[in-house]
């Protein structure tokens, strides 16, 4: 079994099958995660809470405190996750 790899937050990982860039139709990403701002967070978690609640199992779940930036290795499209 391979060692788990040691990652910072802003690491960019590889995507060889992700959906289709619009611009070029190519599947492979550069992935990067980067923190969401306090107020973005806060907002998401308040728009969540009455569906976590509710529906437990079915919901979601609670947003993450980062958002991810795929970058096309064809054509260098970015897209916000």
């Amino acid at each position: 079994m391979p060692a788990k790899e040691a990652r910072s937050p802003g690491a960019v990982r590889r995507e060889e099958n992700g959906p289709p860039c619009r611009r070029c139709g190519n599947h492979s990403w550069d992935v990067e995660h980067r923190p969401k701002s306090r107020l973005r967070w806060l907002a998401e978690t308040l728009v969540a809470v009455p569906d976590v609640w509710i529906f437990q199992s079915e919901s979601g779940g609670w947003p993450k405190k980062q958002y991810e930036i795929w970058v096309c290795l064809n054509c260098g499209r970015r897209a916000r996750v």
